[in-house]
């Protein structure tokens, strides 16, 4: 009996040296990043480097979102810790971010996982950690997202996009067979561009005579310009962001030479008309996401949101609003997920989201088992040079072919 009390003795002074030393030693079932007061989520984002603006305005947005309903109570009595870092428009620096958000900070998911390029190297990690993980501000890789079931995102492919834009192109603006030209940034986002033009080319019997690459960062656009105008395309597609759309058709401009003009969503911001001004004339973006000063109930709401947080902020950009639905849909999912929320039952919650509601900011959104790229559709914007403001001129679409 003595022998006995003594074995329980040290083995409960031995769990409690063990706990001391590492008290989560025992915790088998610990969730990373949850405790009973807060949920820990976050991601790599362009808070610097080239395309700057637009990564603060998405931070601005997944960010304020938070506050918002941390203000509201949290997530079934949590408060929602939201841990963005930068990574200055960098894969090599995105992955460092990720690491250390997964192994420091122990968060639960990611929000954002910052640009293409950057997605696409940090999607082996986040396999590999068992980390979900929902795209902050881009759309998806068509043929990729089976790879990574961890993986959601929210937008229209930009190779889509294309593919809208040339169906608008021959649909509404009746061009006759024209030729297209390409001018794109080198990578991931770049060639997700080519490959929705490739297909709508082909689809509608058209001859792609000119395809000219930038490297990102950079600022001349001159022989990229001067080499597409010399093959004389009748419609040109810009794989850019805004800086380098604002370069490029400044070059142009130089040349007496104004074709029409397509780019994606990332291009709708309307510091670009203002740089622009009449050089804008013949552009044209797709966009899903809603623009400011359209009237509903969920801008009213973000409108609020944004002057209550961030009454700094004058004019609420196109990643200011995709930010923020992006974190609309997380939180969606992490409410039916419960209170004993699990990285598995997010990715599940998330797989039943049905014609989610964002009242106005976005179409519906819907999500499944095998659709971990939302459905979604796009509108095309035009240049208006006397209100400096992007304008649908269609209602929202899909795209003709895939």
């Amino acid at each position: 009996m003595k022998k006995s009390r003594i074995y329980f003795l040290c083995a409960t002074l031995v769990a409690m040296i063990l706990m001391l030393y590492n008290p989560n030693i025992f915790a088998a079932d610990k969730v990373p990043g949850i405790t009973d007061k807060t949920i820990k989520i976050g991601g790599p984002m362009l808070i610097t480097g080239p395309i700057a603006k637009l990564g603060t305005a998405a931070a601005d947005g997944l960010a304020i979102y938070w506050k918002w309903v941390n203000d509201q109570g949290g997530v079934h009595g949590r408060k929602v810790e939201c841990l963005l870092e930068d990574d200055g428009y960098d894969p090599t620096r995105a992955v460092a971010s990720a690491k250390k958000l997964i192994a420091r900070d122990e968060i639960f998911g990611f929000l954002t996982t910052s640009g293409t390029p950057q997605t696409l190297q940090l999607m082996p990690i986040l396999g590999k950690e068992n980390v979900p993980a929902l795209s902050g501000i881009i759309p998806s890789f068509p043929g990729l997202m089976k790879q990574m079931p961890m993986l959601f995102t929210f937008g229209m492919p930009y190779g889509d996009q294309m593919i809208l834009a040339i169906d608008y192109a021959m649909k509404d603006l009746k061009m006759q067979k024209p030729t297209i030209g390409i001018v794109y940034q080198d990578d991931a986002y770049g060639h997700e561009m080519i490959r929705g033009v490739e297909i709508a080319a082909k689809a509608y019997g058209l001859q792609i005579v000119g395809k000219e690459a930038y490297k990102r960062g950079a600022v001349d656009f001159s022989s990229q310009a001067l080499n597409l105008k010399r093959a004389d395309p009748g419609l040109v597609i810009m794989g850019t962001v805004t800086r380098e759309t604002t370069a490029f058709l400044q070059e142009t401009d130089k040349l007496g030479w104004y074709p029409v003009c397509f780019s994606s969503s990332a291009v709708c911001d309307e510091k670009i008309i203002e740089l622009l001004g009449d050089k804008a004339k013949n552009l044209y973006t797709v966009n899903y996401i809603a623009r400011f000063y359209e009237k509903s109930p969920g801008m009213d709401q973000l409108q609020a949101v944004y002057k209550k947080y961030r009454p700094d902020i004058d004019m609420i950009m196109h990643y200011h609003i995709l930010g923020y639905v992006n974190s609309m849909i997380f939180h969606e999912a992490l409410k039916s997920a419960g209170p004993d929320v699990t990285r598995d039952k997010w990715i599940k919650a998330m797989e039943k989201i049905q014609s989610f509601d964002t009242k106005g900011l976005a179409g519906l959104i819907s999500f499944g088992p095998d659709m971990h790229s939302s459905k979604c559709q796009g509108r095309i914007f035009k240049a208006d040079l006397g209100k400096n403001l992007w304008i649908p001129v269609t209602e929202y679409r899909d795209p003709s072919v895939k």
